[in-house]
């Protein structure tokens, strides 16, 4: 009764894990931050595509000059086409755009893979809340049926004062476990709001199943193929390999950079609009261009060893990424096999318990065992609830953790 009340005094929106999710990559801020990063990326790499396409210049300029008392003024303009024949540093750039923009899309695809974790955690967590508030508000409703009939039975004398104080105790830890199930039913829906940016509270129309049976790839298999499959892991590679392209592009720069270049110059003593004075007067020019970087050897120097350190940097990088995701696979693969075999256990003890619970009631009925017998039993079935909604919680999310792990690469269907 208190959780339907909550839910209609607040508004609540009921949503499937599959909404939820449309939802997310709809309007989430931090889908739509890391979508503009990659945009960002792809435009880099085109800026320096571009540098290799021919471009145009142009100047205009006025002069005016005096000399013994003698004034003279100039006009002069230049449009020159140049279009770059070998310039290797270019190339080289372009390449380590390339791979910049390819660790930008694996990144932006590593960042859309843990936003969905994110919601699918919220989600189960969100779930698991719903059922703890749930058994809470029945375990509730039970003490206070309970302590009524022992209250009774007390005041005619037919109950101890012990019996009247074990009701009481269940009563005041099922209210206490329901205060903490609605923290924890706040918790969940703030999180799970301030991901998709939504206004209401949320309610999960989807239900957790419990897994009869499932087949888990050997942890060996799992991490054969880790480094193909993982997103931190590849984004690793594709930053040492842009550091390997910039340690050689920082070679190429010593190389010297050959153009073409095509133009028309105009030079006249007074501005005349007439095409024939401007035909008069204009000269093309054309001619190869060679560039020999020999002053600027101290910045090429000191390019080439900032790019050096930086591959080393990527590379140990690499080896850090790919000791810590093995090691999050190891514990993640552990946690679901513990998660997997919980479920099984708190499966059998939820059947167990309630079974139990309902012969205590009739033998409570008939008085052939006592009200502390009774309770405990209450009891029992109570935290055998709570402990299979967890685990059937904690085995989904698990699953999920482990999907992410391996990227596309799930074992098993979401």
């Amino acid at each position: 009764m208190i959780l339907l009340f909550c839910i209609l005094q607040l508004p609540v929106d009921s949503l499937s894990l599959d909404q939820v999710i449309d939802s997310a990559l709809a309007r989430s801020p931090a889908y739509y931050e890391s979508k503009f990063s990659l945009d960002k990326a792809r435009i880099s790499y085109y800026q320096a595509l571009s540098d290799l396409l021919p471009t145009f210049s142009s100047t205009i300029t006025y002069t005016h000059s005096t000399y013994h008392d003698v004034s003279t003024k100039t006009y002069s303009g230049t449009i020159t086409l140049n279009q770059p024949l070998l310039d290797l540093d270019i190339i080289s750039s372009a390449l380590v755009a390339k791979r910049t923009l390819v660790g930008t899309g694996l990144q932006h695809e590593s960042e859309a893979a843990q936003l969905i974790l994110r919601l699918k955690t919220a989600y189960y967590n969100l779930i698991n809340a719903y059922d703890l508030l749930t058994s809470s508000d029945i375990a509730i409703t039970r003490a206070e049926e309970n302590l009524k009939l022992i209250q009774a039975k007390y005041e005619l004398g037919a109950a101890s004062r012990l019996e009247k104080l074990q009701g009481e105790v269940f009563l005041l830890r099922a209210q206490s476990d329901h205060a903490q199930a609605r923290k924890l039913l706040v918790t969940a829906n703030e999180e799970l709001k301030s991901i998709i940016s939504h206004p209401h509270d949320i309610f999960p129309t989807d239900s957790l199943f419990s897994p009869d049976s499932i087949v888990i790839p050997s942890l060996d298999s799992l991490m054969f193929i880790l480094n193909d499959v993982n997103y931190a892991i590849q984004i690793a590679q594709e930053a040492k390999a842009a550091a390997s392209y910039d340690v050689i592009a920082s070679y190429l720069a010593l190389l010297p950079r050959v153009s073409f270049f095509y133009g028309y110059t105009y030079n006249t003593d007074s501005l005349i609009f007439d095409f024939q004075h401007v035909e008069d007067n204009m000269s093309a020019n054309y001619g190869i261009n060679i560039s020999i970087p020999i002053f600027e050897i101290k910045s090429l120097i000191f390019r080439n060893l900032k790019a050096r350190k930086e591959l080393k940097k990527q590379t140990f990088a690499q080896q850090r990424v790919i000791n810590e995701t093995q090691k999050s696979l190891r514990t993640t693969y552990a946690s679901l096999l513990e998660a997997y075999e919980k479920v099984q256990l708190s499966t059998k003890s939820l059947d167990a318990a309630t079974e139990a619970a309902s012969i205590a009631k009739e033998q409570y009925t008939l008085g052939l065992i006592s009200f502390l017998d009774y309770i405990s039993s209450e009891k029992d079935l109570y935290e055998a609830r709570v402990s299979y909604t967890s685990s059937l919680s904690d085995f989904h999310v698990q699953r999920a953790t482990l999907s992410f792990l391996l990227a596309s690469l799930s074992f098993v269907k979401e």
